[in-house]
C-alpha cells in the first residue's frame, strides 16, 4: 500500500503550526501527492471533512497539528479528534509545535486519542517553535524556530511515512515514546488545563475610545471565543492564544506579558527538555 493523498489539519493561533504544515504540504507535492489543507481556524466543513475521512480508501494519510498550550494540545485540535469515525483504520501523523518551555503530555494524549479512534499512528512530530506569549521580546524563547533544520526533519517525516506505506509496512510508533514525561509528571499535568490555568494568565483590557469595533479580532479567534457589547467580550472557549491582542489594527486590546515571561522562563529551566525537535517513525523493513 502506499498513500497518494493527504489531510492536513492543524490549529494555528501564532502560526509556527501552521508554517509546519506547509512544509509538509511543500513535501508531500514534491512526491506527487495530492493534499488538502483544513485550518480549524477557519472554521471548515466539518460534515464533509467528516465524510471524505469516513468513505476514505487506504490511500488517504491523516495529518493533524497543535501547539501545545497548558502541556496539552488545544482544543480545537482535540475536539476534532473526538469527532473522528471510528474504525477506519487509516494511517495518521500527530504534530506539535511547542515554545521551549515544555511540551508536555500533548503529542502522547493525540496519539492515544487517534489509537481509540481505529487509526494507525505511523508517524509523529514536535517542532521547536517561538513561544507565542513573547512576541514582543527581544529573545524569546524558541527564537528563531522553526527553522531549516527543523523542516529538514518534518520533510523526512512525510518522506519516510510515504516509504513505509509504500512497502505495505503500516506499523504503529508505539505511544508510549510520544511521552517525553514520566507516568507521575504526566498525572500531575493532566491536572492543569487552560481554565484552572486562565487565572494566571495576563488580563486583556480594551480601550474602548480606541476600539473602532472592526471585528478583526473576532474573525482572527480561533475558538469563536470574541463577542461585542459593544466592545470585544471575551468567551469561556477563549484559549488565551492573545491573537487577538497582536491582531488589533488599532492596539485598542492590551495585555501586560512581562510577568508571565519570567514563569515561561523558569519552566524552561526547571524542565529543561531535550531534544528540542524530535521525529517518530517505523524504520523500513
Amino acid at each position: 500500500m502506499s498513500f497518494n493523498k493527504a489531510m492536513i489539519v492543524y490549529c494555528s493561533p501564532g502560526g509556527t503550526t501552521r508554517h509546519v504544515a506547509g512544509v509538509m504540504m511543500q513535501q508531500c507535492q514534491s512526491l506527487e501527492i495530492e493534499v488538502q489543507e483544513v485550518d480549524l481556524a477557519r472554521r471548515p466543513d466539518m460534515g464533509d471533512i467528516m465524510d471524505k475521512i469516513a468513505y476514505a480508501t487506504e490511500d488517504l494519510c491523516l495529518f493533524i497539528g497543535s501547539p501545545v498550550y497548558v502541556s496539552h494540545a488545544v482544543p480545537p485540535v482535540m475536539d476534532f479528534i473526538a469527532q473522528l469515525p471510528e474504525g477506519t483504520d487509516l494511517p495518521v501523523v500527530p504534530f506539535v509545535t511547542w515554545g521551549g518551555a515544555c511540551s508536555g503530555m500533548a503529542l502522547f494524549e493525540m496519539g492515544t486519542a487517534l489509537e481509540a479512534k481505529g487509526m494507525v499512528p505511523v508517524g509523529a512530530a514536535k517542532l521547536l517553535a517561538v513561544h507565542s506569549m513573547l512576541w514582543r521580546s527581544e529573545n524569546p524563547v524558541g527564537q528563531g524556530h522553526p527553522d531549516a533544520e527543523d523542516d529538514r526533519l518534518v520533510s523526512d517525516l512525510v518522506r519516510h511515512v510515504h516509504d513505509q506505506l509504500s512497502c505495505g509496512n503500516k506499523a504503529a510508533v508505539a505511544t508510549a515514546d510520544l511521552a517525553h514525561y514520566p507516568a507521575p509528571v504526566r498525572a500531575e499535568m493532566a491536572k492543569m488545563n487552560l481554565k484552572i490555568a486562565a487565572a494566571h494568565m495576563p488580563a486583556r483590557e480594551v480601550d474602548a475610545a480606541a476600539c473602532t469595533e472592526c471585528g478583526q479580532c473576532a474573525e482572527v479567534c480561533p475558538t469563536d471565543a470574541i463577542t461585542f457589547a459593544p466592545t470585544p467580550v471575551f468567551g469561556e472557549t477563549c484559549i488565551y492564544c492573545y491573537t487577538c491582542v497582536r491582531e488589533c489594527p488599532e492596539d485598542a486590546t492590551k495585555t501586560a506579558l512581562s510577568p508571565a515571561e519570567t514563569r515561561i522562563r523558569e519552566r524552561v529551566k526547571q524542565f529543561d527538555e531535550q531534544p528540542l525537535s524530535q521525529i517518530f517513525y517505523v524504520s523500513e523493513t
